[in-house]
């Protein structure tokens, strides 16, 4: 998180920022080890960002592959220029397709300059379940329905 809170920090206000979140699935909870940054092919502007075809998805499978199997994609990350965020239609919309193409739940994370969002989405639902942070230290961020 704190490579993720910098990033946005350095570059969030001129363009949104993002990438995925990898961990593992332990029944209905979330443990998100690693993050990818934006890379080559990304595409953020002020109001929107775009992964690029391979990069991140190559990170997923090195991981998934390391790990035997136990590594997955969880989800996505990604900032609005924004102290407080909230997901627009354009996150929602992408979401479900992520979500329901998957067939699993995902994890959803915006960050904002002075707080985060996070949300999980269950495949064919129309909105996902909002979580609030409710511990930071320097071991991570823990999050608990909101």
């Amino acid at each position: 998180m704190a490579s993720l809170i910098a990033d946005v920090a350095h570059l969030g206000g001129r363009e949104e920022r993002g990438g995925i979140l990898l961990g593992t699935r332990r029944g209905a909870h979330f443990h998100v080890v690693d993050a990818t940054l934006p890379m080559i092919g990304d595409r953020g502007s002020r109001f929107a960002f775009r992964r690029g075809r391979a990069g991140h998805s190559e990170v997923a499978r090195k991981r998934w592959l390391q790990s035997r199997h136990v590594v997955d994609w969880l989800g996505e990350w990604h900032s609005h220029p924004e102290a407080i965020p909230t997901p627009s239609g354009v996150d929602l919309n992408s979401w479900r397709s992520i979500t329901d193409r998957r067939r699993a739940p995902m994890l959803f994370l915006i960050l904002g300059y002075q707080a985060s969002w996070m949300g999980v989405m269950q495949p064919g639902c129309a909105q996902p379940t909002k979580f609030a942070e409710r511990e930071r230290s320097p071991a991570g961020i823990g999050f608990a329905p909101a």
